[in-house]
């Protein structure tokens, strides 16, 4: 049964965006917590936190949905939508007010009911680039 409770772990850790309340979601993160951003160098418990928070000052209306989750053992794989809206600077780009969609897999290790390490892999390119005032079709 592990494993199911460790996918409702990460289901709830997910849903937390949707409150905009950075503490919400850091309750499901580890103290020790690794994270690794794709190609970016891992970030520590306090350096995530502050990701985070740049992210949820930039973006609002938040709406996440857990579209595939598969778990073994202490590892939950999940592949998330996540609708938002662009109400603050992100990435030196102001305010659009644009409704975009992110995609992105994350896989977290969990131990004792916490997020130890989490693994994502996203596409910020095609966050900039729906963010943009300036069109990238040509």
């Amino acid at each position: 049964m592990l494993p199911e409770l460790n996918k409702a772990l990460v289901r709830g850790y997910f849903e937390a965006y949707d409150t905009g309340d950075i503490e919400a979601i850091m309750e499901y993160i580890d103290p020790a917590h690794v994270h690794h951003p794709g190609a970016e160098e891992p970030l520590n418990f306090d350096a995530r936190k502050h990701d985070d928070m740049v992210f949820l000052s930039a973006f609002s209306d938040i709406k996440t949905i857990v579209e595939d989750q598969i778990a073994e053992g202490d590892k939950v794989a999940t592949r998330i939508t996540m609708y938002c809206t662009h109400t603050g600077a992100y990435q030196n780009i102001p305010a659009t007010g644009k409704r975009i969609v992110l995609t992105f897999i994350d896989i977290a290790l969990i131990k004792a009911g916490k997020i130890v390490e989490e693994w994502v892999e996203f596409d910020m390119m095609n966050i900039l680039r729906q963010i943009s005032a300036r069109s990238h079709r040509q």
